[in-house]
């Protein structure tokens, strides 16, 4: 099939150009809708987003054509379900992560109910950045902040720490074995300071 798509590069399209895009875009759905379809199956291997994202290049086409001069039609459909699969599959994340952040936040208040164990988790969480703050290196406290603040994963963690990540997961192992070594330290301190001794 001939490429006679024509691309607009103003902020504004007509109403024929649209017209004409979507006459393009049919056409090449028309020639290669099956081909694309499997294509998407196999990208996405998830047979309940086959439909949506089929529909998703249908419009993207028509708004954005395939540009003139592309002889291999076929790979740049490959290329542009590829990108469709890998947008819809981060946005599936991004909407899973975004519940489950809402349900943990929900759960954690159904726990702390009552003005005496606010109070008690907000002192516990004053003695852990205490800790962190006076007792941890620099780099260990990064870590742990970027990971359990920011809720970053190791990856980007180490990203935005600008070190490798082995180094991140050295910092963040170390950081989190003296979180819970001071800790116990002051939990014996309270002991022994509640029990006169």
């Amino acid at each position: 099939m001939q490429n006679t798509l024509k691309t607009d590069k103003s902020d504004t399209t007509t109403g024929a150009e649209i017209r004409n895009n979507m006459r393009i875009a049919a056409q090449i759905f028309d020639e290669y809708g099956n081909v694309i379809r499997e294509m998407i199956r196999y990208q996405a291997n998830n047979e309940s987003i086959v439909d949506d994202i089929y529909q998703e290049l249908f419009v993207s086409l028509v708004h954005k054509p395939i540009p003139p001069g592309i002889l291999n039609i076929k790979g740049y459909l490959r290329i542009a379900v590829k990108n469709d699969v890998l947008d819809e599959a981060f946005r599936t994340r991004n909407y899973q992560n975004r519940n489950r952040r809402y349900a943990a936040l929900h759960s954690e208040q159904g726990k702390y109910h009552n003005p005496e164990s606010i109070m008690s988790m907000s002192e516990e969480i004053q003695k852990l950045f205490s800790i962190i703050e006076r007792r941890l290196m620099p780099h260990e406290r990064e870590a742990v902040i970027q990971r359990y603040h920011f809720d970053r994963d190791n990856n980007e963690a180490a990203e935005t720490m600008s070190v490798n990540k082995r180094s991140f997961s050295h910092y963040l192992s170390t950081g989190l074995k003296k979180i819970r070594c001071f800790t116990r330290e002051n939990e014996k301190e309270a002991t022994t300071l509640s029990c006169g001794l």
